[in-house]
């Protein structure tokens, strides 16, 4: 599988050859529309040998890459599923190779912080449900709590964290994370890269359009609109405002959407007219963004007014 179009996701800042050959056949993999079982075969033979001397960031990469694919390696996906939590999240949460029987067993080799992210996962299973009730949690309990409405087919809208929650399921990512801080870059912009992919990754959605609304200086619902719900101009633009690679916005529009470059073509076409953004142009239209939130909180702080001045006439009278 020999596609150079592949290196173009490679970290420019270096990497090991086990970095690149795992890079380079993950993706080759994934473009490939009906991969025969002897493609799959190869890909095994190939990356799990790899995993132990591959980054933890590439093992994030293939693990995202491979977290909805229903003819990827078995081996490799279960390798995969085993890894650390910041890694294995998307594949607990979106691969239909990964039986509940699977899911059980991951359980139990890996414990609370991988049970959290499957509970999240639809099933009906009764063995894996009682598992992962077992733990006496209370995010696996609300977890499956909102998953039950979903089964039952109501219009369920799912609430957001209590703050207490929020907190603890951010210093377990950032526990998570530890091993990843040391293959950061050391600069501003690799360190804010990761921070995006890690939220992206982990199929958080409200820490994301927070992490991202930080990141631009925009108010939330303006990061909400920008983010969207699914791969869009806007979401690119502001990326690339940032300074992102273009490895860094693949693997965030994958952790949100899904794989949304789905064969060579439309891989090569992202790397290329993202490469194209200019940075300096980006940020002017991300600026316009803050100038247009402007009328808006005006005309809210006037309604606010009026409001509070008619509340005053109404008690005085």
């Amino acid at each position: 599988m020999k596609y150079p179009e592949f290196r173009a996701l490679e970290d420019r800042n270096g990497g090991s050859k086990a970095d690149d050959l795992l890079t380079a056949s993950i993706t080759a993999f994934c473009c490939v529309a009906r991969p025969a079982r002897s493609d799959a075969q190869q890909l095994e033979d190939l990356a799990v040998p790899l995993l132990a001397l591959a980054s933890p960031r590439v093992r994030r990469h293939a693990a995202a890459a491979l977290s909805e694919l229903p003819h990827a390696p078995k081996r490799l996906i279960l390798a995969l599923a085993e890894d650390d939590i910041d890694i294995s999240a998307s594949l607990l949460l979106r691969s239909p190779l990964l039986t509940p029987k699977d899911l059980s067993d991951i359980v139990a080799h890996k414990g609370l912080a991988h049970a959290r992210v499957i509970a999240r996962r639809r099933s009906n299973d009764p063995e894996l449900l009682s598992l992962l009730r077992s733990f006496k949690d209370t995010s696996i309990d609300n977890a499956l709590e909102i998953q039950s409405h979903f089964s039952l087919g109501e219009d369920h809208q799912v609430p957001e964290p209590s703050a207490s929650q929020e907190s603890q399921r951010l210093r377990e990512t950032r526990e998570a994370l530890k091993a990843l801080m040391r293959d950061a870059a050391p600069s501003d912009e690799g360190a804010l890269a990761n921070h995006l992919v890690d939220a992206a990754l982990l199929d958080q959605t409200l820490s994301f359009e927070q992490e991202l609304a930080l990141a631009l200086d925009l108010d939330p619902e303006t990061a909400r609109k920008v983010i969207g719900h699914g791969f869009n101009a806007e979401l690119t633009i502001a990326l690339a405002s940032l300074g992102l690679s273009a490895e860094a916005a693949h693997l965030i529009l994958t952790g949100l959407f899904g794989l949304v470059h789905k064969d060579l073509r439309s891989l090569r076409l992202f790397i290329q007219s993202y490469r194209q953004i200019d940075r300096e142009k980006a940020q002017a239209t991300v600026d316009r963004w803050k100038t247009a939130e402007n009328p808006q909180k005006l005309r809210q702080k006037l309604r606010e007014m009026a409001q509070d001045f008619e509340d005053g006439r109404r008690r005085v009278s």
